[in-house]
């Protein structure tokens, strides 16, 4: 397909741009606020035309990606929709601005949120594990270092206005995400979110999700200088799963019959299978591997994490769906052999 790309930072650079190369796709517009930039990134990337014209960005293409500051996420993708096109869209899909509740939910073209890990084997093989028995508890702990400073090309990752919440949206979201997949839609969330950025971002958020189906979760999430950590842990029965770092396709089990650590790498640049997942949706008519309807699930455990930090901690129950159900649970689209070995070609990137 020809792809329309707005937004030109480092996901674009890093990830994106390189994916399509690998695949075989065709980036033919990049477009920006910034008209300087968007033309030197496309010309780094031997992208045709740049633009900061934003009706420019629908021209001549058959796909949009979505790589903006998370506050124009919604209004791209709207618009990209509207004009009969399919959108795949950066993480979060509206963070704590909530504003993608009914993006996606009448039909039309395919609409997919970029959370690559729900394709990664190893988060698979944990999904695959659990069916037989539902787990008890979940661990989740993340940390890295961020503290750009004023005027920093990333400076606005800390104002919630533009990036829908803090480390809790930004790094927080794919974990949430993956509670999502393995065991739906929540139902009560409490939080407390601190040690805020001027701009209003937290650096620090603690978060509790429960299910009435049983399972509780502990989210921590942070940005800070101490040791990095990135830990997912799921826990009943006498069982434990663990990846740790959750990246590192190494999933840990105990409590299992041949209990032991099993090595299921992802690919260099995750962005890769995520794309060629989406390109095959688009071409088959079936969902891509998470749906702007998914993704917004997230959106709502990050409203509510506010909320209930603003009332000292206090229990949030998430609102029903419109019909009183919680969503099915969908298992993420596997690939056909044809898209993993596309997907695993001429990428080196890694994170």
């Amino acid at each position: 397909m020809r792809w329309g790309i707005a937004g030109y930072g480092d996901v674009v650079e890093r990830r994106v741009l390189p994916a399509l190369r690998a695949l075989g796709e065709e980036p033919v517009r990049l477009w920006g606020r910034d008209a300087r930039r968007a033309a030197d990134v496309a010309a780094r990337h031997g992208v045709p035309f740049a633009d900061s014209d934003e009706e420019a960005l629908l021209r001549g293409v058959d796909a949009v990606y979505v790589a903006t500051p998370v506050v124009r996420h919604v209004p791209l993708a709207e618009r990209v929709l509207a004009a009969g096109l399919p959108v795949l869209v950066e993480k979060p899909l509206a963070g704590g601005l909530a504003t993608g509740a009914r993006l996606g939910v009448d039909g039309g073209p395919c609409a997919g949120v970029a959370y690559y890990r729900r394709l990664a084997p190893a988060v698979r093989r944990l999904r695959d594990e659990l069916l037989s028995r539902p787990p008890e508890r979940v661990d989740v702990r993340f940390r890295c270092a961020f503290d750009p400073w004023p005027g920093h090309p990333m400076r606005w990752r800390t104002a919630p206005a533009l990036s829908g919440g803090g480390v809790l949206a930004d790094a927080g979201s794919h974990r949430l995400d993956l509670l999502h997949l393995l065991f739906g839609r929540a139902d009560e969330v409490r939080a407390r979110l601190g040690r805020r950025f001027p701009e209003g971002a937290e650096r620090l958020a603690e978060v509790e999700l429960r299910w009435a189906s049983g399972p509780r979760a502990r989210v921590r999430a942070e940005w800070s200088g101490a040791p990095a950590e990135d830990r997912f842990e799921v826990s009943g029965g006498g069982r434990v799963l663990t990846l740790d770092p959750l990246d590192s396709g190494l999933l840990r089990r105990h409590g299992f019959p041949g209990a032991g650590e099993l090595s299921l790498p992802p690919a260099a640049n995750p962005h890769q299978p995520l794309i060629a997942d989406f390109v095959t949706a688009v071409a088959t008519g079936r969902p891509p591997a998470c749906p702007v309807t998914e993704a917004h699930l997230v959106d709502e455990v990050l409203a509510a994490a506010e909320r209930s930090s603003a009332s000292g901690g206090a229990p949030v129950r998430l609102p029903p769906t419109a019909d009183g159900a919680p969503p099915p649970r969908t298992r993420a689209q596997a690939p056909s052999s044809a898209d993993q070995a596309r997907s695993q070609r001429g990428s080196g990137v890694s994170d």
